[in-house]
C-alpha cells in the first residue's frame, strides 16, 4: 500500500467522522424543541443584575436601555453598565435611564480587555455596598448592541421557574444587509442548532455564546474569577470553567428568548471577528485539553468527550467549502473508495435538514455567490491566528458607521 493511498484513507476517515458528526448535531438540532408552558411565567424570588459591557458605546445602547424598560422582567432587577471608551454624550444620554454606571478603561498590554473588564466588575461585585444590599441571585450578560425582545425575559423566568440555573437565549439579526450579513445570521442559526439546542437533546448543558444569557451569580464569579487574560475570546474558556468544576449548572437553550444585534455586513469586519472566534476556539481547545481529557477518563463524562470532538472540529464553513471540492477530484481521478464522495453526501444531507428546517431558504440563497469569497476569508482568519498577534487579544468586531 503505498503512502499516498494511506494519507487518503486517514484523511478520508477523519472527513467522514466530522462530516458525519455535524451532520448528526444538525439534524438532532432541527427536530429538537424545549418549551416551558406560559403558566410558569409568574414572579419568584429572583433577583436580576444585568449587566452590559459597553465598550465604544453607540445610540444602539440607547436603545437597548429603552428595550429593557419596554420588556422588563418580572423580577426585581438592576441594570449596571460598564463604559470604556465611549463618548461623553452617551454616557449623559444613557444616564437617563435607571442604571449603575461604571467607567474604566483596559490596556491590551495587560492582556484581553474584554476579560479584564470582566473580572473588574467581578472585583466590584464583591466589594459594592449597594450589591450587598440588593444582593443579586442571578446575573444576565448583554452586549452593548443587543436589544431584547418581548419575550426574552419572560421565557428566561419561565425556565427559571422550572429550575434551570443557566439559559442561554437566542441571538437575532437586527440587519441583514448584504450577503456577508446572511452569513452572519446562517452561521448564528448554526451554532444554536449543534452546539445549543443538539446538546439539550442529549441531556447536556448548551454552549455558551458571548451575551444574552442568565447564570446564577455563584457560577458566574467562580467562573471569571478563573478566566485567563491570554485567551482572545470568553466564552468557550468561561464555559469550560462551568462544565469541568466539582458541579454543573443545569443549563437549557430557550430558543425563544430572543435578542437582536447588528449583523456584521462588512467582509474585512467578518474578518476580524472569526480571527477572534478561531483564536478562542483552539487555544482555548489545547488549554483544557488535559483538563478534558481527566474529565473523560476519570469520571467517564461523555459530555467533556463531546466537547472535546466538537473544540477541535475543523471550521465548518471550509469543511463545506473543500469537501464538495474533494468529492469532485476524487470521483474525476481517485475512484477507490470513495471516501471523500461519502462525506460530501453525509454532510449535503445535515446541511438540506438544516437549511430548510430552519427556513433559511432565504438567507443562503442571498449570499450563495459570495459563499466562497467569504469563505477565503474564514481561511484568511483561520491561518492569521498562527501568527501569534492574537494571544490575549481582543479584537472588538467594530461596524463600519455609514
Amino acid at each position: 500500500m503505498s503512502i499516498l493511498l494511506i494519507l487518503y484513507i486517514i484523511f478520508g476517515i477523519y472527513l467522514i467522522f466530522y462530516c458525519s458528526y455535524l451532520s448528526f448535531t444538525l439534524i438532532v438540532g432541527t427536530f429538537y424543541k424545549k418549551k416551558v408552558d406560559d403558566s410558569y411565567n409568574t414572579p419568584n424570588d429572583d433577583r436580576w443584575l444585568i449587566f452590559i459591557p459597553a465598550y465604544k458605546a453607540d445610540h444602539v445602547l440607547i436603545k437597548s436601555l429603552e428595550a429593557i424598560n419596554t420588556y422588563a422582567p418580572l423580577v426585581k432587577f438592576k441594570i449596571v453598565v460598564l463604559f470604556q471608551e465611549t463618548s461623553e454624550d452617551i454616557i449623559k444620554e444613557a444616564n437617563n435611564y435607571e442604571i449603575t454606571m461604571l467607567n474604566q478603561s483596559f490596556s491590551s498590554e495587560k492582556g484581553n480587555t474584554y476579560i479584564q473588564a470582566l473580572k473588574y466588575f467581578n472585583e466590584w461585585l464583591k466589594k459594592d455596598e449597594m450589591i450587598k444590599e440588593f444582593s443579586p441571585t442571578y446575573l444576565v450578560l448583554l452586549d452593548k448592541d443587543n436589544c431584547v425582545g418581548e419575550h426574552f425575559f419572560s421565557e428566561l423566568l419561565k425556565f427559571r421557574n422550572v429550575g434551570y440555573e443557566y439559559i442561554q437565549g437566542r441571538r437575532s439579526a437586527l440587519n441583514l444587509g448584504e450577503s456577508v450579513g446572511h452569513y452572519d445570521e446562517i452561521s448564528e442559526r448554526l451554532n444554536d442548532v449543534s452546539l445549543r439546542n443538539y446538546k439539550c437533546a442529549l441531556g447536556w448543558n448548551p454552549e455558551l455564546t458571548g451575551s444574552g444569557f442568565i447564570i446564577s451569580m455563584d457560577f458566574f464569579i467562580n467562573g471569571i474569577d478563573h478566566l485567563s487574560l491570554n485567551n482572545p475570546g470568553m466564552d468557550k474558556n468561561l464555559f469550560l470553567e462551568w462544565i469541568l468544576g466539582d458541579k454543573k449548572p443545569k443549563g437549557i437553550y430557550a430558543r425563544e428568548a430572543i435578542l437582536y444585534e447588528e449583523k456584521t455586513a462588512d467582509i474585512e469586519v467578518l474578518k476580524q471577528q472569526r480571527s477572534r472566534w478561531f483564536a478562542e476556539q483552539y487555544m482555548t481547545a489545547f488549554q483544557f485539553l488535559p483538563r478534558l481529557l481527566k474529565q473523560i477518563f476519570l469520571k467517564l463524562d461523555i459530555e467533556a468527550l463531546d466537547y472535546l470532538i466538537s473544540i477541535f472540529r475543523p471550521p465548518r464553513s471550509i469543511l463545506m467549502l473543500i469537501t464538495p471540492l474533494l468529492s469532485l477530484l476524487e470521483l474525476l481521478f481517485f475512484r477507490t473508495y470513495y471516501l471523500l464522495t461519502i462525506s460530501f453526501l453525509v454532510l449535503l444531507i445535515g446541511g438540506i435538514v438544516f437549511i430548510l428546517g430552519n427556513g433559511l431558504s432565504h438567507s443562503f440563497s442571498n449570499l450563495i455567490i459570495r459563499l466562497p469569497h467569504i469563505i477565503m476569508s474564514n481561511l484568511y482568519s483561520l491561518l492569521s491566528i498562527f501568527s501569534g498577534k492574537a494571544k490575549g487579544n481582543f479584537i472588538h468586531t467594530e461596524r463600519n458607521k455609514e
